[in-house]
């Protein structure tokens, strides 16, 4: 059981590490030095595809893990409960944000009037960037404690 624990608490923490690591790090810096907007912005780009899909894998392993550790009784902890939003809201940036940001930058060159979509769904992406990372900052803070 401490191993199982102790695995999860590495991977919540490899996951919410890259969350940071990119979101509040590379991509920034990316910004800061490439000078091109529209080399940065395609860069950061693959970097948050990067950190997405390391967030796929390791949600789906550890909501796995819990419902299999703790079967149903992973119903009544809170924990289970941010960590499955994160995992979900992350299934959302997968399947719908970031094939939906790229088509509108896609599609800005050729039609200026979708700056406003562009804006609006990168803005929606931000915002729930940081409430993901938020949380799993909440849950890597809280992990020493075992869980009943």
């Amino acid at each position: 059981m401490k191993a199982n624990l102790a695995s999860e608490r590495l991977l919540l923490t490899l996951w919410v590490g890259s969350l940071c690591a990119i979101g509040y790090l590379a991509v920034p810096m990316a910004f800061a030095t490439l000078g091109d907007v529209t080399l940065a912005g395609n860069y950061a780009g693959k970097l948050f595809s990067a950190v997405n899909y390391l967030g796929l894998g390791a949600g789906s392993v550890l909501v796995i893990s819990k419902l299999v550790s703790h079967g149903k009784r992973v119903i009544s902890s809170w924990r289970f409960w941010v960590l499955m939003f994160m995992f979900t809201s992350t299934i959302v940036f997968v399947a719908y944000l970031q094939p939906e940001v790229a088509l509108v930058k896609e599609q800005m060159h050729h039609d200026g009037n979708l700056i406003e979509r562009f804006t609006l769904l990168h803005t929606l992406s931000k915002n729930l960037y940081l409430f993901i990372s938020l949380l799993g900052l909440t849950l890597v803070l809280s992990s020493d404690k075992v869980e009943s």
